[in-house]
């Protein structure tokens, strides 16, 4: 049937098959040393290097959500610290709107005080010229009346005995 040194299909002796044989071996085996085993390790490189990217991707956008939640927080609180200032200024600008206008309420008081005073004072001024007016004017009556001139005391006791009268009534 077949022989020692043949193939039954092709005829190829078993040296040549056996040769063949170490050859592939040998070549797969420098294949592996010199291609396959850089290119595995480029490939998990690569593939490490895409996870690790993935990785660091998924913590800067963390990171970022972080800083937005952050910005957010800070920006309410910078609103309410805003809001804050404008009720404290319109505190402040009301209590020197009340300070201003007691002050001038005071004022205005105070004047109108002084000047029912200088009123009342006028007044008074007024009434003793006129009372004084009266007696020089009845003393002058009087002594035409009485054709005789009246001596300074007895001008003057006339005059307080007049004004007293005027008081009475």
């Amino acid at each position: 049937m077949f022989g020692l040194t043949t193939l039954a299909a092709e005829k190829i002796p078993i040296g040549n098959s056996v040769f063949i044989i170490i050859s592939f071996l040998a070549l797969m085996y420098i294949l592996k040393k010199v291609a396959y085993g850089p290119v595995t390790k480029t490939l998990d490189d690569r593939a490490a290097k895409i996870s690790n990217d993935i990785d660091g991707a998924e913590v800067a956008r963390q990171e970022a959500e972080d800083l937005a939640v952050q910005r957010q927080s800070e920006l309410a609180d910078t609103r309410q610290k805003a809001t804050q200032v404008v009720a404290d200024a319109k505190a402040s600008a009301q209590k020197q709107s009340d300070t201003l206008i007691s002050t001038a309420s005071d004022r205005a008081t105070l004047i109108s005080q002084r000047a029912q005073t200088d009123a009342e004072k006028l007044k008074e001024d007024a009434i003793l010229n006129a009372k004084n007016d009266v007696a020089a004017l009845s003393v002058a009556i009087a002594s035409k009346l009485m054709q005789k001139e009246l001596s300074l005391n007895d001008q003057q006791a006339l005059i307080d005995a007049y004004i007293s009268d005027l008081e009475t009534k």
